[in-house]
């Protein structure tokens, strides 16, 4: 019983033994060939240093004029100012931008024969989504008063999708096509 006893213990050392050697063997191989892993692989080129980016903003807001056209077939004037929220923060894409629009628009001019003014004070979250340096995509999505020849008209959903192409570091040119604003076409600055 005695040495049954002394068997099974020496056999269990022995296959501890053995384990730990092909485990140390093991992290020791793994260990080396991860070594030469990183010995092979190159150090990154050092980032250009850059004075300003292209797109970079002059201002801490952006200022939006534009020429604007309702549905209702009214033509007039309008300006915005994109206060950025969160800028270049974004995993995917450091271009991206959420900003907080207020503004409004100003017809004056009418294709339907009738004399009137209206004004759409705006008030918006727009999403600029990056595509390249120059170009960025923006749905945008808020609420916008109507107010018709001093009467008012209520609050109505804002909705727009448009396009912002950077000729210089904080020019652009803007389109958007959205409600109430039926097609806008501007610069920002």
């Amino acid at each position: 019983m005695l040495r049954s006893w002394l068997v099974t213990v020496s056999c269990a050392v022995a296959l501890c033994c053995t384990v730990t050697g092909v485990l140390a063997l093991g992290r020791s191989a793994w260990g080396r060939a991860r070594a030469q892993d990183l010995a092979a692989t190159p150090e990154p080129a050092p980032r250009p240093v850059r004075l300003y980016g292209r797109n970079d903003p002059l201002l801490p807001v952006r200022l939006d004029a534009h020429v604007a056209l309702t549905w209702g077939g009214s033509m007039g004037v309008g300006g915005r100012v994109d206060f950025p929220l969160i800028s270049g923060t974004f995993r995917y894409s450091s271009r991206d931008e959420l900003a907080l629009s207020v503004g409004g628009d100003v017809t004056f001019i009418s294709f339907r024969g009738t004399q009137h003014t209206e004004v759409f004070p705006a008030l918006a979250l727009q999403w600029s989504l990056g595509v390249s340096d120059r170009f960025y995509f923006f749905p945008e999505f808020g609420f916008s008063a109507h107010v018709i020849s001093g009467a008012w008209d209520g609050v109505h959903a804002t909705i727009g999708f448009g396009a912002r192409y950077y000729l210089r570091r904080s020019l652009s040119l803007q389109g958007k096509l959205g409600w109430p604003m039926a097609l806008s076409v501007g610069a920002t600055f």
